[in-house]
């Protein structure tokens, strides 16, 4: 990569296998099987990989649209890219989500005492959650907790916070990294106020927690910007930012410590920005570049194959009598012999089923949305051509989504067509 960092042109690639990492991480935190990492305390620190997510955001929009960002017109564009890049993949999963709960909905009704993992459109899962979560409003105090695809959260408030910082470098081009600063610090103290035992907030304080993560990552792209262009000992530095993130997650309890974390992730994305390491060697492999690419679509579709897969589950469990799903502190996860026993089948099992169905989410809705918008944008556009880039990009999405909601209909239609045959046999309507 060279060394320079004014250029759009230039790509963060150690940054881009960063991400798929962290996406990975994610996806082992949320694994619903008991397995024998539940139960270590320092297992719940995977959360600050979220955190990664928003700072590793601002730096590349920072890098990415620091300077193109210049009237109206360009923020109108960063909108819509913005729009692009987060809104088709996240309104195609909820429509998923809400499939499984119709799917549900048959089931219970032909037979009431099999509910499966949950009741259907239980909390978290209402109509009107739906309406929050298409407009990207679902984490702003409106609910109690996490709704529908819960990872969505994290997606809908950077959504927000890239057009607060559009709106920063826009009205304040001489002071934005001062504003950055003030942003950042204002909300790390505001969410310390609020949330003084964790960082790990998301449908209440989620706003503040992104804030505070986002601008961290765009101020350590100013200092890059200001840096030699090269490190003095990169294998050293970078061997040195490996063991200090493992050590943090591994030993940091909940409290104010975790807020520490943003400084940590900036000084990590500082180093591997530059890309010269043996660490950095590693992740510019084609393998990790992939997991790179597709990180976003890794993220959010994990938790609709969980479910599905709960699902299934709960109804083999519920025909065998055998106990498949069942509590663990709080949760409902499956259960699959002890817990050390369930660990390594887990992690294969599900690496295994996520990162394909990603790679093809990336292919039919993520970069034919994208590449819809930038056709639409390519050129000067108003407010009214926004829109219609926008609805460009919905469209040609629709008809690359079709095969992939026809596709998952298909599986979902012999289950309901065994439901219904079973509840014209029965006819006793729905039991509680």
């Amino acid at each position: 990569m060279p060394a320079q960092t004014s250029s759009v042109a230039v790509r963060f690639e150690a940054l881009d296998a960063l991400r798929g990492v962290c996406a990975l991480l994610v996806v082992l935190f949320h694994i619903p099987i008991y397995h024998a990492l539940k139960d270590v305390g320092a297992f719940a620190n995977l959360q600050f990989c979220v955190d990664m997510f928003f700072a590793l955001s601002g730096f590349v929009l920072c890098h990415a649209y620091g300077q193109r960002l210049n009237d109206g017109v360009d923020g109108v564009r960063f909108m819509a890219m913005r729009f692009a890049r987060l809104w088709p993949l996240h309104i195609v999963m909820l429509a998923l989500f809400v499939m499984l709960e119709l799917t549900k909905f048959v089931f219970t009704r032909a037979d009431g005492s099999m509910a499966l993992d949950s009741q259907p459109f239980a909390p978290g899962h209402s109509l009107w959650e739906i309406v929050t979560n298409v407009l990207f409003l679902q984490s702003f105090g409106l609910h109690p907790a996490l709704s529908w695809n819960g990872p969505a959260w994290s997606a809908a408030l950077e959504f927000y916070v890239s057009i607060l910082f559009a709106a920063v470098v826009l009205l304040f081009p001489r002071r934005r990294y001062d504003m950055f600063f003030g942003l950042c610090l204002l909300a790390g103290l505001l969410l310390y106020m609020v949330s003084p035992h964790t960082l790990f907030v998301s449908a209440d304080s989620g706003v503040l927690r992104t804030i505070f993560s986002f601008f961290a990552g765009c101020l350590v792209y100013d200092w890059r910007v200001r840096s030699s262009g090269h490190l003095v000992a990169p294998n050293v530095l970078e061997a040195c930012c490996v063991v200090l993130a493992v050590a943090f997650a591994a030993t940091t309890p909940p409290g104010g410590t975790q807020y520490a974390f943003p400084i940590l992730a900036a000084i990590v994305i500082y180093v591997f920005s530059f890309d010269q390491g043996a660490v950095s060697a590693v992740l510019r492999s084609s393998a990790l570049q992939k997991l790179g690419l597709w990180s976003y679509s890794i993220y959010m579709i994990h938790t609709f194959v969980f479910q599905l897969i709960k699902m299934i589950a709960s109804f083999v469990g519920h025909k065998t009598h055998i106990e498949l799903v069942g509590w663990h502190n709080n949760e409902k996860p499956m259960l699959l012999g002890t817990p050390g026993q369930a660990l390594l089948p887990s992690l294969t099992l599900f690496v295994v089923l996520v990162v394909p169905v990603a790679a093809l989410t990336y292919r039919w809705i993520e970069k034919p949305a994208m590449d819809a918008a930038r056709l639409r944008i390519a050129s000067p556009v108003t407010w009214l051509g926004a829109v219609s880039a926008t609805s460009g990009a919905v469209a040609i999405l629709r008809s690359h989504v079709k095969s992939l909601v026809l596709s998952t209909g298909r599986s979902l239609a012999h289950g309901l067509d065994a439901a219904a045959a079973i509840s014209r046999r029965g006819g006793d309507g729905i039991r509680t």
